[in-house]
């Protein structure tokens, strides 16, 4: 959020509200992954919100000096002379209870498969191909805090994401405990149309319909970028022979391993935003928050899997971080991940 200057009606400057704006989000995914053959799988997962937390962190620079009171208004000073035009002071905004994101639906072609070199080799190659329904909700125009939960919200991949991935694995020179990777993607965001604020709850802060229009629209920018691997195997665990197997022990050894690890860096390139409203000095005051930019996540993992114990179920946490590395322009956001996976075999 960009400061605020005021000023006194017909006078000189109350002062500068100033914002450092800390959010939290809380959300559930539930994805459903299915393999039509060896080489190509499907997709579909449903973010669900369940929490919205947002602190505006707001702060006070005082402006001119002021005969009324003699002095420079206080923050105390303005926000009483706000309540009296209608404006409280924005606190803590708590929302998004149980809404849903985009729906993603995507799919994976791992094109390797019909290439001989690239099994010889160690290497594999993939083609996924993630597509975001317009399921979520954009921010609440009358809210000062709010924030939405909209693909552009999160801020995770775009509305149409391209990937094209290779991997080496080291079968015989280190056991297969190391695989190394590659992705190169494209995320594209779609032009998007927003409502005006028309100050219902906020007139002195967010009362813009009169001058911008009744709505305005938003082209986000599209994100490029790559991202490194590197998985590692500290622990395969015992190939025992469970009902899993029935026997099998080459299908023992091929289970995956009960403890992997791995890090992840993925640059991301940030494209210029453009906003479009019938006040283009309102557009460029939005498009100066969103220049071209970019950011680096690093990404930390562990995954427990106990196949080889005879129970089909992986346990994975994730930690990403985008505050390690400083970025340009961008939003810097960590987060946890906790989750399981649990294969289903129809026939």
């Amino acid at each position: 959020m960009d400061p605020i200057e005021r000023y006194e009606p017909g006078g000189g400057k109350q002062g500068t509200i100033t914002a450092h704006p800390d959010a939290e989000y809380d959300i559930f995914v539930a994805r459903l992954q299915y393999g039509i053959l060896d080489n190509l799988s499907v997709g579909i997962g449903f973010p669900v919100v369940l929490r919205t937390f947002v602190d505006p962190v707001l702060g006070w620079i005082p402006g001119d000096y002021q005969p009324q009171i003699g002095r420079p208004y206080s923050e105390q000073d303005f926000w009483e002379w706000a309540a009296d035009m209608g404006q409280g002071r924005p606190g803590t905004w708590t929302g998004n209870r149980g809404r849903l994101s985009d729906i993603v639906l995507g799919a994976r072609l791992r094109w390797s498969d019909w290439f001989d070199a690239f099994d010889k080799a160690g290497v594999g190659a993939s083609l996924s191909i993630y597509g975001a329904i317009p399921t979520g909700k954009p921010a609440d125009p009358e809210e000062v805090a709010a924030v939405g939960t909209t693909m552009w919200d999160l801020s995770f991949q775009g509305q149409l994401s391209i990937h094209l991935s290779f991997d080496k694995t080291f079968k015989r020179e280190l056991d297969d405990r190391l695989t190394l990777g590659l992705d190169v993607f494209y995320d594209v965001f779609f032009e998007q149309e927003r409502t005006s604020p028309r100050g219902v709850k906020n007139p002195l802060l967010l009362n813009y319909a009169p001058y911008i229009g009744d709505t305005y629209t938003i082209d986000p920018g599209d994100f490029t970028g790559f991202s490194v691997r590197a998985d590692v195997v500290p622990y395969r665990g015992p190939a025992w022979d469970t009902w899993i197997t029935k026997g099998d022990v080459v299908m023992a050894n091929r289970l995956p391993p009960i403890i992997a690890l791995s890090v992840v860096y993925t640059f991301t390139h940030l494209q210029q935003s453009y906003w479009y409203s019938d006040y283009e000095p309102w557009d460029w005051d939005r498009e100066k928050l969103w220049k071209p930019g970019y950011k680096n996540i690093l990404v930390f993992g562990a995954t427990f899997s106990f196949f080889r114990l005879g129970a089909p179920l992986q346990l994975y946490v994730t930690y990403r971080t985008s505050t390690l590395i400083p970025g340009k322009n961008t939003r810097a956001a960590d987060a946890i991940s906790v989750g399981l996976r649990l294969p289903l075999k129809f026939w």
